[in-house]
């Protein structure tokens, strides 16, 4: 299938024929390879990053920190060492 690029403004456009199926709001890491390929790859989420996941917007952190400390019986922040601990002192 061919497409041609337009120009819109200051930017060139390709457009993405129906057939082939991105859900909306897809990102994609766009590059042009050695042999003048344009390739656009979905950038896959870093799941260990947690300031970009949007289902933590709202996520109560002091109510988990505190069902965290309820749990442990103690705040270890509060505690003193009681033998040869290595402390931040």
């Amino acid at each position: 299938m061919i497409v041609k690029a337009q120009q819109q403004g200051n930017s060139t456009i390709l457009t993405v024929p129906k057939n082939i199926h991105i859900p909306k709001n897809t990102e994609f890491n766009v590059y042009q390879d050695n042999s003048g390929n344009i390739v656009y790859e979905p950038v896959t989420k870093n799941n260990d990053d947690l300031w970009s996941d949007t289902k933590l917007d709202d996520f109560d952190y002091k109510k988990i920190r505190h069902e965290e400390l309820h749990d442990l019986g103690y705040n270890p922040r509060e505690s003193s060492s009681v033998g040869k601990e290595k402390t931040n002192d």
